[in-house]
């Protein structure tokens, strides 16, 4: 007790003697918020408990009361973040500093202010570095960067050497890309289309049919669904960024995010799928015209979604969860889109280009869990273990062979697709007659399939189209990009889904 308390008071006379050695805080620290695209500026907070750090149209505060005695080198080295790194970067560095001090204590991180650099460097590989966070491990080596860039305590500009060599705790950070669970299945993302088909169809007939929340949300979930963008990239999409051209192709241009080199942070333009680019035409319609569109007030004029990126990833969130009964993420649409191209056996340097990453290498995940040709068939045959997803149905509801009966005629589901007579697998909310799309090969992934509640019935609709797609696969030489080899893999990836729903339903009760 008597050597632990005599360590504790050698530590404060310690960070003591470094306090009093600091020079004045400068009076004034600017930042650019990109999103508002103002300069913002923290004044007289030299003797502030906090300041206040305004990002994407949210107030982040930065307390500084947490730290103690260390409360102004902690300020000292959140004015050389300022310096040195992107705000968004600095307030990540900051929350994930302050959660290490609660979660371990103050006294962890004043041992490595104020230690000499080799007890500093062995506190870190004994105590710092097993109970961090990845996260938390980034934030303190940046502040070990900033005490030799600033000659704080012992550590001075010779150490950053040092200080770059300090290991952190191992992670994957693409362990969710190898394992799969971030990825859409196919009727998830059929859904999603369809969805998205949907609100076209209904813009076509009438704009007063479309209200402004359906219209930003179907817009935003193009953005997300078909390019892959970040939510903090939509939101700054500006409303000069969009383009229309006479033939009625939309170009739209998003700015590069997470560039090492700010001088990349340029825009890059994508063209809209021509069947959605009515969304977009009728959203800046819209822009013009008083109360067209539900705002937040506080975003910038010159933006086209007038959300926060916050707002944008809810809006994804919620509307994914809708559609398909999963919250999927905007992460998890970024991932399957890129993981749809690998598939497909777009190049490297393409797929690269097209997810905007700051290094080509990044992709390299996204092939090493694409399948092999022959995975590609078991997944069109729905048999591929590897694509097996917990049986989920994501329906409307199933019906038995009673109600089917009572339903009309128009809404009974029957055809014929590729010679085969299939009828009797469920009925459509819709009806037949006003179904634009082939109905027996678009039910399974469609929303407003009524399956019946008879897994034998598709398990040999299953049977019976698996020699098609063999047929298809072979006719185009495993030309996975076929229309007709993917319009069956998704179909028999649907069928298997019910099968698996309907199996469960009955083990179940």
């Amino acid at each position: 007790m008597i050597a632990a308390g005599k360590a504790d008071q050698d530590l404060e006379t310690a960070m003591t003697a470094i306090v009093g050695s600091l020079p004045p805080l400068p009076a004034l620290v600017r930042y650019h918020d990109d999103f508002a695209d103002e300069v913002r500026s923290l004044r007289d907070w030299s003797e502030a408990l906090s300041v206040a750090i305004t990002l994407d149209g949210r107030r982040q505060n930065i307390e500084f009361s947490l730290y103690g005695l260390a409360s102004h080198v902690a300020k000292h080295v959140l004015v050389d973040w300022f310096a040195r790194h992107d705000p968004h970067t600095v307030v990540s560095y900051a929350s994930s500093l302050a959660a290490y001090v609660r979660d371990n204590g103050l006294w962890s991180l004043n041992t490595l202010i104020s230690a000499p650099i080799f007890d500093a460097r062995s506190h870190w590989d004994v105590f710092a570095r097993v109970k961090s966070t990845p996260g938390q491990a980034a934030a303190l080596r940046a502040m070990l960067q900033s005490l030799c860039s600033l000659s704080i305590g012992h550590w001075n500009p010779a150490s950053t050497p040092l200080v770059r060599r300090l290991t952190s705790p191992k992670r994957d950070q693409h362990r969710v890309i190898r394992t799969g669970e971030c990825f859409l299945p196919l009727d998830h993302q059929a859904a999603i289309i369809d969805y998205i088909d949907e609100i076209c169809g209904l813009l076509s007939k009438s704009n007063a049919a479309v209200d402004g929340n359906e219209l930003r949300d179907a817009c935003v979930l193009v953005i997300a669904y078909q390019y892959a963008f970040r939510p903090g990239q939509i939101a700054r999409i500006e409303v000069a960024d969009v383009r229309v051209f006479s033939t009625g192709a939309v170009h739209v241009a998003v700015i590069a995010a997470k560039q090492r080199d700010k001088k990349k942070r340029v825009r890059v333009t994508r063209r809209i799928k021509r069947e959605w680019a009515p969304l977009f035409i009728e959203l800046l319609r819209r822009c013009g015209l008083d109360n067209g569109l539900p705002i937040n007030q506080e975003t910038p004029e010159r933006l086209l979604f007038r959300l926060t990126p916050d707002e944008i990833s809810d809006v994804l969130t919620d509307l994914c969860e809708n559609l398909t009964g999963e919250p999927w993420t905007p992460t998890d649409l970024r991932h399957t889109a890129a993981q749809r191209l690998a598939d497909a056996g777009v190049a490297h340097i393409a797929l690269s280009e097209f997810m905007v990453h700051a290094d080509y290498r990044t992709a390299n995940v996204y092939f090493d869990t694409s399948p092999t040709q022959a995975q590609r068939v078991n997944q069109a045959l729905a048999i591929s273990p590897i694509y097996a997803n917990v049986a989920r149905i994501a329906r409307t509801r199933s019906i038995d062979k009673e109600m089917l009966l009572r339903l009309p005629a128009n809404k009974q589901i029957g055809g014929v697709p590729h010679g085969i007579p299939i009828a009797g697998i469920g009925g459509c909310e819709v009806g037949q007659s006003v179904c634009s799309k082939n109905p027996v090969l678009s039910c399974y992934t469609c929303r407003r399939f009524m399956p019946l509640r008879d897994h034998a019935i598709h398990e040999q609709v299953l049977k019976d189209l698996r020699p098609v797609v063999l047929e298809f696969a072979g006719a185009s030489r495993n030309n996975e990009q076929s229309p007709a080899f993917v319009q069956l893999r998704t179909t028999l990836d649907g069928v298997r889904r019910v099968v698996e729903s309907l199996k469960a339903e009955s083990t179940a009760s």
